[in-house]
């Protein structure tokens, strides 16, 4: 009995995790690239908690992780990644490619489960530094911010 009940976890496992990929999952598929290393960021945990008491600016969570190489890596490889693994919801916003300068981004959003937020999940390469990150905000912030300085929304966009 204990064998079929093992085989049928293990099954509803590999059928369901696809459906409920996180931030977790790409963090792991984009270390486990060939040149490509995790870099540990000491007290991320107390400020992520700091986050979750604050809110600041109306950010109530966010995970951050970081990784150094990945010169070599494909920035498709790294889009499939993204695309695939992001999660149920999430559509992507922005896709920004330099072949001139090897810099890329993706930014993907969904609705949060709270109506007044959204998830952004947001990967990044710069001349040999990845950076994935989500974040958790309130919607209103967002589009009070790109209300009242469209310039500054501008700038940014044009890195």
């Amino acid at each position: 009995m204990s064998k079929r009940v093992a085989a049928a976890l293990l099954l509803f496992t590999a059928v369901a995790l696809p459906l409920h990929a996180d931030f977790d999952s790409i963090a792991h598929a984009i270390d486990s690239q060939q040149g490509v290393k995790r870099i540990w960021i000491p007290f991320l945990g107390l400020a992520r908690f700091a986050v979750w008491v604050v809110s600041p600016e109306g950010v109530h969570d966010f995970q951050l992780a970081t990784f150094e190489g990945g010169d070599d890596v494909d920035p498709h490889a790294l889009h499939d990644i993204m695309r695939t693994q992001a999660g149920a919801g999430f559509v992507p916003l922005v896709q920004v490619w330099s072949r001139k300068s090897n810099e890329w981004s993706f930014i993907y959003a969904r609705p949060s489960k709270r109506s007044d937020r959204f998830e952004l999940m947001i990967l990044t390469h710069d001349s040999s530094d990845t950076v994935l990150v989500r974040v958790d905000v309130d919607a209103s912030i967002i589009a009070r911010e790109l209300r009242d300085h469209p310039r500054h929304v501008t700038e940014v966009a044009r890195r």
